[in-house]
């Protein structure tokens, strides 16, 4: 399995890291989520009134598919494990409220790339969404992302341009959402119960479960300014 070079969080040291895309866990998450994608209205529910729609036994299936995968890449990414935590919960919570509009505000707290802005780490980016300049419709998606920070970016953020929340990443692999030549990655995009009332960083305190038609379409910009990544293709 190739292995990737990543500067210590803490340390500076060089330590390998052995790609996400290359674990036997990334291409059966990735089919999991294809599987899923094309069950979806346009809001990321699934209808199972409508003609050729599986059962729910069968979505739940595919899901606890999605959810074993995660918890078998997650040890890779020692970084993003509240992240995935979180992640494995607002899906099993998808499940159980029927796979009605799906709310993934608890995860999108969680994942805080900024926090770490390390060259060439890597994350595991699972969330119903629509995608910038390419499918519309708020569907499942998986991406493996790669942060790209090298040291000329740190300084000159650190000395000129300091913000805080700026993250260059390129895309590893992707779900069919993001085969687009013009694919970015913001939280406004992603299926949520509210918009986030708190800045990134801070804990998620909201518990109960949404009802079926509650997604807010766009949280505030305060959200959205952890990601600004280079544009990639397959």
């Amino acid at each position: 399995m190739t292995e990737i070079l990543v500067h210590g969080a803490t340390d500076g040291a060089i330590a390998t890291a052995p790609r996400v895309v290359e674990h036997p866990a990334w291409p059966a998450l990735r089919d999991a989520v294809e599987e899923i994608r094309p069950w979806q209205s346009k809001d990321g529910s699934i209808d199972f009134e409508a003609e050729g729609a599986p059962s729910p036994a069968t979505v739940e299936r595919v899901v606890e598919r999605v959810i074993g995968a995660v918890e078998e890449l997650s040890p890779l990414l020692p970084h993003d494990a509240a992240y995935h935590r979180a992640l494995v919960t607002d899906l099993r919570r998808w499940a159980a409220d029927g796979f009605r509009v799906p709310d993934f505000l608890d995860s999108l707290l969680a994942f805080q790339p900024a926090r770490n802005r390390v060259d060439g780490l890597q994350h595991l980016v699972v969330f119903a969404m629509y995608t910038q300049n390419g499918n519309p419709d708020r569907n499942l998606e998986a991406v493996v992302l790669k942060m790209v920070w090298p040291e000329w970016l740190a300084d000159l953020e650190a000395d000129r341009y300091d913000n805080p929340l700026f993250c260059g990443i390129t895309f590893e692999d992707f779900t069919a959402g993001y085969d687009t030549n013009s694919a970015v990655l913001f939280p406004e995009t992603i299926a949520v119960r509210e918009a986030p009332s708190a800045s990134p960083g801070a804990a998620s305190s909201a518990t109960a479960r949404p009802p079926a038609s509650a997604v807010s379409p766009r949280p505030p910009s305060s959200c959205s300014a952890w990601s600004c990544p280079r544009t990639s293709a397959r």
